[in-house]
């Protein structure tokens, strides 16, 4: 199953990729983490894993398998979560838009489910985690910028 989302979030790319770049980052900007702990490695480094604790109480653990600064992007794995999927990947992508000094926010994933689960996890994956993350980070860069 293939999931994609994508956001205009309303700040130049430098902003968005210094707030995400980290992969234990990600409690600071998204809602639903409430803490993000690396287990082994380095915030930036492949085959880093980590945990995040979620604000309903389930965890998930993932290991980052791909960085680039240069590309603004990371590629990461679960290990370990509460979804009834398998093979799970997730790339989350940043592109800037020069015009408007806005970045789109791209984040997509490929994994196996039952067709049972198949409609349930495209709205879970796409709209509660990928959605509510970016929105997330769009609402944390503005409150950011006017502090």
């Amino acid at each position: 199953m293939h999931v994609f989302r994508s956001m205009i979030i309303e700040a130049p790319i430098d902003a968005v990729w210094a707030a995400v770049r980290n992969f234990d980052g990600v409690s600071s900007w998204n809602p639903a983490v409430t803490a993000a702990t690396l287990e082994t490695g380095v915030s930036t480094a492949t085959g880093t894993i980590r945990r995040l604790d979620i604000a309903d109480g389930t965890v998930f653990r993932e290991t980052l398998l791909a960085h680039s600064d240069k590309e603004y992007f990371y590629t990461y794995d679960i290990l370990e979560c509460p979804l009834p999927v398998t093979g799970y990947i997730s790339t989350h992508r940043f592109t800037p838009i020069t015009h408007t000094c806005q970045t789109l926010g791209i984040w997509e994933s490929w994994f196996d489910c039952t067709v049972e689960d198949a409609a349930e996890m495209e709205q879970i994956v796409g709209d509660a985690i990928y959605i509510g993350g970016m929105a997330g980070l769009n609402s944390y860069l503005k409150e950011s910028a006017n502090a």
